[in-house]
């Protein structure tokens, strides 16, 4: 790679992935910013149900909008849609520094939940598309392993944060580091979009809205009562919402939620498991934190540095598995995950006792935690972007992202539910029920994960005139890095052995053509010594 050419690539990588760990970075600052605004002016008197939107008025939007806007991302050009997103994010949390009230805080974080759902999708669309195809499944490694890099900056400063500046500390982070991803954007090299229509306008509408009901109701449904009239109310409309949106995107040449991908095995399979990834990990990061101040009784400053360890682990994690992706496909790395993470809750329900939890063994089940929740992140997200074209890149990473936080909703929903009713007896039995959830989810996750296609690089046959026998290809080198290669969940491989494939794959491929070439020589020896029906020599 030129100079130039790997200093824009740089660039892009870092701005791209940055852009992924600011919008997780700010998602954790609401949740700790919870505690430390029931005791400020802002929230004197309101429950904690209340001050609870103040993470749920950016997850409905995020969730409703990234369909939609990872299929505006592909119309109208990424680079645009990640500057614009980064605008709107960090005016979003400049108002949420300064909110005066509840409400003002309340509309701040709305803003800032659509712009994470225009930054999201386009900044994964936009790495993927501008890097050659062999470094794409460690492209989607960085990019996750960026969300771990988010977690640990706040998980490890929160509680200083709020001790120095109150919570208005935890969103100033979000304002500043926007503005200096505002400033590289304006670098981003600047691709043509596809010129594909617009996005169905009414579809998209109806989308929202349906999306927005829906995980309301998943949300609320708790606090409210699962069978009172606004839960029931909220989870009809959003139902007949996307009903509606489904079938007219089932009609319409620029649908709103991209059919074409749904019908592929290979992203429906990878939406589930998106889905069921969602639901686990929002289960544990809600009942975690109620957990450590069951059982130890810290305060918001040791709590936040007690998560670290999940942090670390997902940024290990996901920057190994763009590693194994690219060599070995999504498959293993999905399965490894999920058993990864099934294990982890095993051994948390082994240790849960109060006052006997060791925090050496806490630190371990949260490293293991984290490292599954790095495997599967990177291994769904790869295997649901790249079975899209490069042209749809972005409608895949918000479709899949979509299955994600609809899972998520669902998850943190469970999760309230299952700790006021846990499911098993024992001690702490909600917090074990949720466990056992965990560990249910996780092997179901890793079933579905074995269906994952693998990574194909074997090249394929060459078509041979009939009749006659195909000859042996010679083995060719592999082609130099970044040219086009198979892209490990479908697209077929180039004719040449692809740059997928590692020096021991070529080297057993030389050895088996030699091995033939020898038995082939042998038999032609063989031959000649055989005498002839006639009594001549061959």
């Amino acid at each position: 790679m030129r100079p130039a050419r790997r200093r824009r690539t740089g660039i892009l990588t870092a701005v791209t992935c940055g852009a992924m760990g600011v919008v997780m970075a700010d998602s954790i600052a609401a949740t700790l910013a919870l505690p430390a605004l029931s005791s400020a002016a802002i929230g004197t008197g309101l429950p904690l149900g209340d001050l609870q939107w103040v993470t749920a008025a950016a997850t409905v939007p995020y969730a409703a909008l990234l369909a939609t806007t990872g299929r505006l991302a592909d119309a109208i050009g990424r680079s645009r849609m990640l500057l614009l997103g980064l605008i709107v994010f960090t005016l979003g949390a400049l108002a949420a520094v300064a909110s005066p009230t509840l409400p003002v805080l309340l509309a701040a974080r709305a803003v800032q939940g659509i712009a994470a759902a225009m930054v999201v999708p386009a900044s994964l669309a936009l790495l993927l598309a501008e890097i050659t195809p062999a470094r794409r499944a460690s492209a989607v490694g960085a990019w996750s392993a960026a969300a771990g890099v988010g977690g640990i900056l706040l998980h490890s400063t929160g509680g200083h944060l709020v001790a120095a500046f109150g919570w208005r500390g935890l969103f100033a982070p979000s304002a500043m580091i926007g503005a200096v991803l505002i400033a590289a954007c304006l670098v981003l090299p600047q691709r043509a979009p596809s010129r594909g229509r617009l996005p169905d306008l009414l579809g998209s509408i109806v989308l929202l809205a349906g999306m927005a009901m829906l995980v309301l109701a998943i949300a609320k449904g708790h606090a409210w009562g699962w069978r009172s009239g606004p839960t029931l109310a909220l989870a009809a409309g959003g139902l007949m919402g996307l009903a509606a949106a489904i079938g007219r995107s089932l009609r319409h040449p620029a649908p709103a939620i991209e059919m074409t991908l749904w019908r592929r095995p290979g992203f429906a399979l990878a939406g589930a498991i998106s889905f069921l990834y969602g639901m686990t990990s929002f289960i544990v990061l809600a009942a975690i934190p109620l957990l450590l101040r069951e059982i130890w009784a810290l305060p918001v400053s040791r709590l936040s540095l007690m998560l670290v360890p999940i942090s670390t682990g997902v940024l290990l994690a996901s920057l190994a598995a763009g590693r194994l992706i690219r060599r070995y496909g999504a498959r293993p790395v999905i399965y490894g995950g999920a058993l990864l993470t099934a294990a982890a809750s095993i051994t948390g329900i082994a240790a849960m006792h109060p006052g006997t939890f060791a925090t050496t063994t806490w630190v371990g089940v949260a490293a293991a935690l984290g490292l599954g929740f790095g495997a599967l992140s990177t291994g769904v997200s790869a295997a649901g972007a790249l079975t899209a074209g490069v042209d749809r890149y972005a409608g895949a990473v918000g479709a899949s992202m979509t299955a994600r936080q609809l899972g998520g909703a669902l998850g943190v929903a469970l999760a309230v539910a299952i700790v006021d009713r846990p499911l098993l007896g024992g001690v702490m039995p909600g917090y074990i029920s949720i466990l056992a959830v965990v560990i249910a989810l996780m092997l179901l996750a890793g079933v579905l994960g074995l269906f994952i296609r693998p990574t194909s690089t074997t090249p394929p046959a060459r078509p041979h005139a009939p009749g006659r026998a195909a000859a042996v290809p010679a083995i060719r080198p592999a082609p130099p890095r970044g040219l086009p290669a198979a892209n490990g969940f479908g697209a077929p491989a180039p004719a040449a052995v692809s740059s997928f494939a590692t020096a021991a794959q070529r080297r057993t491929l030389r050895e088996l053509y030699d091995a033939a070439a020898d038995v082939v020589a042998a038999a032609d020896l063989l031959l000649a010594q055989q005498p002839r029906h006639d009594g001549q020599p061959r």
